[in-house]
């Protein structure tokens, strides 16, 4: 079985060697149990971890290796204790190795920059947790459960070639369609210029001389359908002299 092995668990594994922290500095004991301490750690690991694009199971991929053909990592306990303030700490040593895959000191693990966040959002509910539970209608990574086995079952259909798949139909751009429009190849009322014409000009005034009419002068570069259409409005008969 195909296994890696990380800072802790190599074969010459080398004593960790994190930036320096001050001189006075001092690693706080597991044996205290002090909440504060944990909290400060797991805030720090929930700060810098996703700036990786980690989550706990890398830390732990990186201390403690990985197992399997997915290269699972081991130990994935023990970081998650660490990123949700659970007891017991890691112990100096073990601290020195998470700052230096960090790139920090073990003296900033407990300088957290964010407030600790006891629900982090890359941890998964647990059956047998009482803090971490699974929500009712939810997956263990937090989506709907039914849009997820919909999806599930869709992509195995597609894998199995129980489904055909969909046509490729090329998409006409807005302006085309537009303009296909005006030419008479598709219906519609609005109508676009074509690119570098000029916008008609025109100029509506009453009729001084007859009552009930209106002068307009229009001067127009148009689509050869819409002139037509305004040509037939312009057709007209005489009117009828009244006996």
């Amino acid at each position: 079985m195909k296994e890696t092995f990380g800072l802790i668990t190599a074969k010459n594994a080398k004593p960790p060697n994190p930036k320096p922290s001050p001189k006075d500095f001092e690693w706080p004991s597991q044996s205290d149990h002090d909440d504060k301490v944990a909290q400060k750690i797991a805030a720090t690991l929930q700060e810098l971890l996703p700036k990786r694009e980690w989550k706990h199971t890398d830390l732990a991929r990186a201390l403690y290796g990985g197992m399997g053909p997915n290269d699972s990592p081991k130990n994935v306990g023990a970081s998650r204790r660490w990123v949700v303030a659970e007891h017991p700490i890691p112990n100096a040593q073990t601290a020195g190795y998470i700052a230096e895959v960090l790139g920090i000191s073990m003296a900033r693990l407990l300088e957290p920059e964010v407030k600790f966040n006891p629900f982090p959002p890359f941890i998964r509910g647990r059956s047998d947790s009482k803090r971490f539970p699974f929500v009712a209608g939810k997956t263990a990574s937090g989506r709907d459960k039914d849009k997820q086995r919909a999806y599930n079952e869709a992509y195995r259909a597609r894998k199995r070639g129980d489904t055909e798949k969909r046509p490729y139909v090329r998409k006409v751009p807005l302006e085309k369609e537009a303009v296909a429009a005006v030419n008479g190849k598709a219906n519609g009322s609005a109508w676009v210029l074509a690119p570098g014409v000029t916008p008609p000009t025109y100029k509506i005034s009453s009729s001084e001389a007859h009552s009930g009419h209106v002068e307009l002068d229009v001067k127009a570069v148009l689509p050869h359908q819409r002139a037509m259409a305004i040509l037939h409005m312009l057709q007209h008969e005489a009117a009828e002299q009244a006996e």
